[in-house]
């Protein structure tokens, strides 16, 4: 699902809380802080940086009294490198302490530097540490925000990547080679709609769509029509006329129902006539609505802008069905709160793009995100982050998230109430899009054991002790000695006491009337089941007897699976699908590798496969080849917090790689080793060798791939508008690739034919996103904060050469130094420069990409 900390990825500096203070320390407030990255390390696996702590106060900071706390992902710290006369601490998760040694001072106006090696390489700008407070205090300790804090500016591309590492430098000319099987394409030769339809054919004449046009629809279809009307007024001016019945003609849009008609569920046919009229008939009403999102690609982009008059779309048909049932995309609200105005635009373009399934990953270690009723401290304690001694009262500062809790754009704390979640729901069923919400255990279960010991804590108060253990999810004994991929050593629950499984079913329960009230039934709940880590349980007494009474489990290592089984029963009970990451349908044999569980197959289990690195790249053939139905979620292609390249000023995380829109579209779901070709820095793949031994996904299994699904975690992601510029124009890719299935492109045996056949694709596709989709997206639904590429750009023999990944998108230069902005010159091909030059790609809105600066 998410990710194994990799050594190469970015260190996690964490911490331990323990001070008390005196009278007269600076206060955060008095403090200034700053922090530099000073590089890689060509030779070793670890990167240099420093503090440079500041005290603008009128008292000593000393010895004792104050701590800094601050959050940054990664692996520790080499503690022996640390300077300064201070400690660099891991209290748990990515929080870090930054603490004074005996003998420490800083006098008023003074400064000291804190030099320190972290192991790994840190090649990311939003890697740098956040959010840093003061803690200090007599007997009640107090925190403040050090708001005089910066990050200076990274180093230069050299000092990130040396030269001994091999890795490209990705700059401008980096750029221009990655982009050079795209090219220009003239407008109107690439198709109208994405995701490319199964077939469209264009007659050459055009239809008017005015003011006038009539919406008409057959009896049952308000929904579909409604949606129509809405979205047209915003190209034709007034909301278009809509009626009740089974006759069009020409200046009308007839919307039909006809499972004879067209080929299979979620099917349609749109049909363009200047005499007839336009005809939408769904094999299903899910069918209709993507003819009508068909329909409404087929509108020139720009009339999206400004457009209040008759607009010209082609005439033809288009008949077109999907390749997978689900079509998926999945936001973590967990770890970084996501507002629900900005789920719905999600949904929005979900929609639009013909995606039908919303995977809210509710809950984490660093956040409980919706509300549950029955269990007020899930949201009252789980979903708040802030300074805390306890955590009895909120979960502690993760993400940067600062101690306090209830500051303006905190992001660390949030949760969607029971309402909005019931409007949430209602809202993607209009969209014909179905939320699929995950409650993750037994790891990743943080914010709901904490939240859980607080109402331990006050039910054992009132002295309601039956009630108090009801709900407890530990066994408080339990020494387990464990880290979890987030560097956390108590975010398991215990499975061995019932606790955790009457918490679940209590949850479910709350849930499940959720959906009723919508009008919805529950289906599916998706119940997580990743990155249990090694050594969990193993300390645990209850679970030690537990295991001795049951000797057929296997030990503490098959315990996951054992849990697994429990859940489903519950599921089983109440009629429920039971998803889950790809572990739920997995066990440990007698080797302790895990092998697909045998007793799971063939019952309403369906692991979503998210592990594709290294020798897993196989995992999900051979769960589909053992009999369990799939959803791809492969890292390398569909993770989309992953950055888009490797530049530093690229935000994202890398420990799978980098992704990129065409990750997604290259996806070949029924042979991965074939659209497997380069690992993250661009080296080749040889066939022969690295996939040697891996299964092969069986012909008879292939209807066991029952879709795909593109992931957005949120550890690097503060708030909507940033997931915006993660998932588009990512999600467009993977809306191709989730449609269309498996390209033609797919089977071609021989990899250079393959490759060739699928650059052609891609170009027609790029062009059609640069031409299009992006100018489009400017303005539907509000606009979006989708990602600008920058330029591809080289300079040979005076004369500027440059790209883009998407044709179509505008670029502009300047020679003299100064950044490019909306009125800068446009390049229109191949021009003689002479000074520094500068290049931007625009979007119709003047937003602008980053800066390329070609070597001169």
């Amino acid at each position: 699902m998410k990710r194994s900390l990799l050594l190469f990825v970015v260190p996690f500096f964490m911490i331990s809380c323990n001070q008390s203070n005196r009278t007269g320390t600076p206060t955060g407030e008095e403090i200034v802080l700053t922090w530099e990255f000073l590089g890689n390390s060509a030779s070793e696996r670890y990167y240099n940086a420093k503090w440079i702590l500041e005290n603008r106060g009128k008292t000593i900071l000393g010895e004792e009294g104050w701590a800094l706390y601050v959050n940054q992902q990664g692996s520790g710290v080499i503690q022996e490198s640390v300077s300064g006369n201070v400690s660099i601490d891991h209290v748990n998760g990515d929080l870090l302490k930054i603490s004074p040694k005996q003998g420490f001072q800083l006098d008023p106006g003074e400064s000291v530097e804190i030099d320190y090696h972290n192991p790994g390489w840190m090649i990311k700008e939003s890697e740098a540490p956040l959010a840093p407070y003061m803690v200090y205090g007599d007997k009640e300790q107090t925190a403040v925000l050090v708001k005089d804090y910066r990050v200076l500016p990274f180093p230069a591309l050299e000092i990130i990547f040396p030269p001994s590492s091999g890795i490209p430098l990705p700059n401008a000319e980096w750029i221009y080679e990655q982009t050079r099987p795209v090219s220009l394409l003239e407008p109107g030769t690439t198709g109208n709609v994405l995701p490319t339809p199964a077939r469209e054919v264009y007659t050459g004449e055009t239809i008017t769509l005015d003011q006038g046009v009539k919406i008409i629809h057959q009896e049952g279809l308000d929904n579909e029509a409604e949606y129509l009307a809405d979205l047209l007024k915003q190209v034709t001016g007034p909301v278009p006329e809509i009626s009740e019945g089974k006759d069009g003609g020409a200046g009308t849009i007839l919307l039909l129902l006809d499972d004879n008609m067209v080929n299979g569920p979620e099917g349609y046919k749109l049909n363009i006539a200047p005499d007839e009229g336009i005809v939408i008939t769904g094999g299903d009403k899910a069918g209709l609505f993507y003819g009508i999102q068909s329909l409404l690609s087929m509108i020139p982009p720009e009339a999206w802008g400004n457009s209040t008059g008759p607009v010209e779309i082609n005439a033809g048909v288009i008949i077109d069905q999907p390749a997978f049932q689900y079509r998926g995309f999945h936001l973590d609200v967990a770890r970084n709160f996501i507002e629900p105005e900005h789920i719905k635009r999600l949904i929005d373009v979900m929609a639009f793009y013909k995606l039908n399934k919303l995977h809210l990953h509710l809950t984490d270690d660093e956040g409980w995100r919706l509300e549950i009723p029955s269990l007020p401290e899930l949201t009252q304690v789980g979903a708040y982050r802030g300074f805390t001694v306890d955590e009895s009262d909120y979960l502690m500062p993760s993400y940067g998230s600062g101690p306090d809790p209830f500051a303006e754009g905190n992001h660390g704390s949030g949760y969607i109430s029971r309402e909005s979640f019931i409007e949430l729901l209602k809202y993607a069923d209009t969209r014909h899009i179905q939320v699929i919400p995950e409650i993750n255990f037994p790891g990743h279960a943080r914010a709901a054991i904490k939240s859980m010991e607080a109402r331990y804590d006050r039910l054992m108060k009132e002295g309601k002790q039956e009630e108090a253990e009801y709900f407890r999810l530990i066994d408080p004994a339990d020494t387990s000695v464990y880290s979890s991929a987030q560097i956390f050593n108590d975010n398991v629950v215990c499975v061995c006491t019932e606790g955790p499984y009457r918490f679940y079913e209590q949850v479910v329960e709350d849930i499940s009337k959720m959906y009723s009230e919508a009008g919805l039934a529950l289906t599916t709940i998706h119940t997580g089941g990743d990155e249990v880590p090694r050594g969990v349980w193993r300390g645990s007494p209850i679970c030690q007897a537990f295991l001795e009474q049951h000797p057929e489990i296997g030990g503490a290592g098959n315990l996951q699976a054992y849990f697994g089984e429990r859940l489903f029963e519950i599921m089983k009970r109440k009629g429920l699908v039971m998803a889950g990451w790809e572990e739920v349908a997995m066990k440990r044999n007698e080797r302790g590798r895990w092998i697909p569980n045998p007793i799971l197959v063939g019952e309403d289990v369906l692991p979503y496969v998210w592990n594709s690195l290294g020798r897993n790249l196989d995992l999900g053939n051979r769960l589909a080849n053992a009999g369990f139905p799939v959803v791809l979620c492969n890292v390398n292609n569909f993770y989309f917090d992953l950055a888009y390249t490797h530049h530093p000023a690229e935000r994202g995380q890398y420990w799978g790689g980098f992704v990129r829109t065409r990750s997604a579209f290259e996806f070949i779901p029924f042979d991965v080793f074939k659209s497997t070709l380069y690992g993250r820095y661009g080296e080749p793949y040889d066939p022969e060798t690295d996939f040697n031994g891996m299964e092969k996904l069986n012909p008879g299994s292939y209807s066991k791939v029952i879709g795909l699904q593109a992931e957005l975690w949120s550890e690097t992601v503060k708030g909507g508008t940033m997931a915006e510029y993660y998932y588009l124009p990512k999600l467009i890719g993977f809306a191709e690739r989730a449609w269309v299935g498996q390209a033609d492109w797919g089977v071609i045996a021989d990899q250079d034919k393959r490759v060739a056949a699928m650059n052609l694709d891609w170009n027609r596709f790029a062009n059609i996103v640069g031409q299009r989709e992006m100018p489009r997206l400017d303005y539907l639904f509000g606009g979006y904060n989708y990602r600008l590429p920058p330029p591809g750009a080289i300079v040979k023999d005076g004369i500027l050469s440059a790209n883009i990944d998407f044709p179509g998108l505008i670029i502009r230069y300047t020679t003299d130094g100064s950044e490019p902005d909306a009125t800068s010159t446009e390049y229109r091909g191949p021009i003689e420069v002479s000074g520094k030059v500068l290049i931007k790609s625009f979007d119709t809105r003047g937003r602008g990409s980053r800066v390329s600066e070609p070597s001169m």
